[in-house]
């Protein structure tokens, strides 16, 4: 029979020294090599029980490397530390009592195990137990080399332990041997699985291998936007989360509003092996009614992209812009053109009503006035300057309501007078007077010119006369040397729009006394907790001259009770005096008011009748 050890291990060469009969016994076992006629080794029962037989090995051969081993059924020589000498043919001779002897011959094979195993790939790189990565679908080239061996290894490729017959013997030398695989279509069921190189030259010991995982980049399987809403309110915040699987590395997600970058809002994301979930938390606007929002995964290396989408549904108030009619100049409208504006309106939901507003007042249609609304435009037919200023369309839906920006509608007219007219000056003679005329205009650059006129005769004033104090003043000196001179001063100004059609008029009169306040009325009220005389008159002529108001206690200790000067605007003259002096008047002292100037004083107005007449009335109630 034949026997493999492996060198530098332990082998055992049986020999069956079992009696035919119960009644016969082993006398001596001996061992020889080959044909020589010395044993190396013997085992001695004679004369002795059989388990104190004599060992002896030939410290020539084994040594004490070898022993003979009577457990084992057959029993064996075995010897430790074999080495490539040892190989060879033995004969165990075994000797009996009364059967004829017996003689087995043993062929001893010395194994060598391989001692160097090589994976690397096709430039020789050692994989260093990783292959790839690899892409999916893609093609790889592994060679294993196989060094020493005896007797010759073979060679075993094997993917996920499934043994692969188709590779190539690239060289077998009897020392080297380099076998390579190729293979194509690389599947993602590879991803960390095994490639082993198996070298065996015998089945004492466990192969010799080298192992390798796979590493592979695989593109992204899925992608998905898992709660796409069904509408959005503008200016609310909302989150949308997008799922990928199946790539490796981890897919990038990337959220696009139609084909740019999404870089609204916060985005964050959590990364695993192969799966990627990414959030978006937005605040939609109105402009995203109707876009497209779509979350692409990539895998960064192999450049290959899924991606998923919906089409945003947002609803929010109306959104509006308000302009001037397109064909019109907003710098070139002067009164009697005519304008429209306008009001550009998105909204979802439709819009429901639209209004418009000129300086925060509803403007109504009123079609005799010129005033015409439709749908989305105001027109206004032959504007006066009346109709400058901001102008504003509003709009509503289920929502609320929008405003649009204000519209400033300029309306440029020749220049009309910005003070009361005709307006009255006194004026006594030789009297130096600064005479000021202030026009409204648009442009505000104009040109004055001033005429005087009286009973007798018309002139134009020498512009030496008179001079611009700003852009709409003008200021004329004037002095009434003789009783001719008095009469009226007419100023007039011209803007690029046209002149003006009634003229600023100043009546120079003779200085006088002024006139008696008129429409005097008393009432008796409560100021801080404390009861008063209100008296309210209207202011009369001032006689040319500046006036001003007395309260006075006619009678023989006549004195002063209140003074005043009435109101610029409404020329409103107004006392308020404590309710006890008017109870201590005297029967013979009457209150009254009186105009002054410096030319004198009007006549009084007496107030007793009414004071008293409204006191009682109020005492009755």
């Amino acid at each position: 029979m034949e026997v493999e050890a492996v060198v530098g291990r332990t082998a055992s060469l049986p020999c069956d020294i079992e009696p035919d009969t119960n009644e016969d016994r082993v006398y001596m076992v001996l061992w020889f090599r080959h044909a020589g006629g010395k044993p190396l080794y013997s085992f001695d029962v004679r004369g002795r029980s059989f388990n104190k037989a004599l060992h002896w090995s030939d410290p020539l051969a084994f040594g004490r490397r070898a022993y003979f081993v009577t457990m084992s059924r057959p029993s064996a020589l075995t010897v430790d530390a074999v080495q490539l000498d040892d190989e060879g043919v033995y004969r165990c001779r075994v000797d009996f009592k009364n059967s004829p002897t017996r003689n087995f011959q043993i062929k001893l094979n010395v194994v060598v195990p391989p001692h160097q195993l090589l994976l690397y790939d096709e430039q020789g790189r050692d994989v260093a137990g990783v292959v790839g990565p690899l892409e999916e679908g893609g093609n790889f080239t592994l060679l294993c080399e196989l060094r020493g061996g005896r007797p010759q290894p073979t060679l075993t490729w094997l993917i996920n332990n499934k043994q692969i017959d188709d590779h190539i013997i690239l060289k077998n030398d009897g020392k080297v041997i380099v076998s390579k695989i190729s293979i194509g279509g690389a599947e993602r069921s590879w991803l960390n699985t095994s490639i082993k190189c198996q070298a065996t030259n015998t089945p004492l010991l466990s192969p010799h291998e080298r192992t390798a995982r796979v590493e592979m980049h695989l593109r992204p399987t899925s992608v998905m936007i898992t709660n796409k809403p069904g509408q959005m309110s503008a200016d609310s915040e909302i989150t949308i989360i997008c799922v990928t699987h199946g790539s490796r590395p981890a897919a990038q997600v990337t959220w696009f509003r139609e084909n740019r970058s999404y870089t609204r809002g916060k985005h964050s994301e959590f990364t695993n092996e192969t799966t990627t979930v990414s959030k978006l938390t937005m605040m939609p606007q109105p402009e995203d009614d109707g876009a497209m929002i779509r979350c692409r995964a990539d895998n960064p290396v192999l450049r290959v992209a899924l991606e998923d989408a919906f089409r945003m549904s947002v609803v929010y108030r109306p959104v509006l812009t308000m302009s001037l009619g397109s064909t019109l100049n907003p710098n070139d409208i002067k009164e009697g053109d005519d304008v429209y504006f306008e009001c550009n309106i998105k909204a979802n939901p439709k819009e429901h009503r639209i209004s418009w507003y000129h300086n925060d007042v509803q403007v109504s249609q009123n079609m005799s006035s010129g005033v015409f609304i439709s749908t989305k435009s105001l027109v206004l037919q032959r504007v006066t300057k009346r109709d400058g200023g901001l102008y504003t369309c509003r709009a509503a839906n289920q929502m609320g309501e929008s405003s649009s920006q204000a519209v400033y509608l300029r309306v440029q007219y020749a220049p009309v007078c910005a003070q009361p007219s005709p307006l009255l000056i006194g004026a006594r003679l030789d009297e130096p007077l600064r005479v000021r005329c202030t026009v409204n205009a648009d442009p505000a650059d104009v040109t004055f010119y001033w005429q005087f006129n009286n009973s007798g005769e018309s002139f134009q004033v020498s512009p030496a006369r008179y001079v611009s104090t700003g852009g709409t003043s003008s200021e004329l000196r004037y002095r009434a040397a003789s009783e001719r001179d008095y009469g009226a001063l007419l100023c007039r100004a011209t803007n690029s729009v046209g002149r003006q059609k009634r003229p600023c008029v100043f009546q120079i009169v003779p200085a006088a006394r002024p006139s008696p306040p008129r429409n005097c009325t008393a009432k008796r009220l409560l100021l801080r907790s404390e009861p008063h005389l209100s008296v309210k008159c209207t202011a009369g002529y001032d006689g040319g001259l500046t006036q001003h108001f007395t309260l006075d206690v006619l009678g023989e200790n006549g004195r002063v009770l209140g003074n005043t000067t009435a109101n610029f605007i409404d020329l409103i003259v107004w006392f308020n005096i404590s309710w006890s002096a008017v109870e201590s008047l005297e029967e013979d002292e009457d209150l009254a008011v009186t105009a002054r100037n410096s030319k004198g004083a009007s006549d009084p107005v007496l107030l007793r009748d009414l004071v008293f007449r409204d006191a009682e009335k109020r005492a009755g109630l």
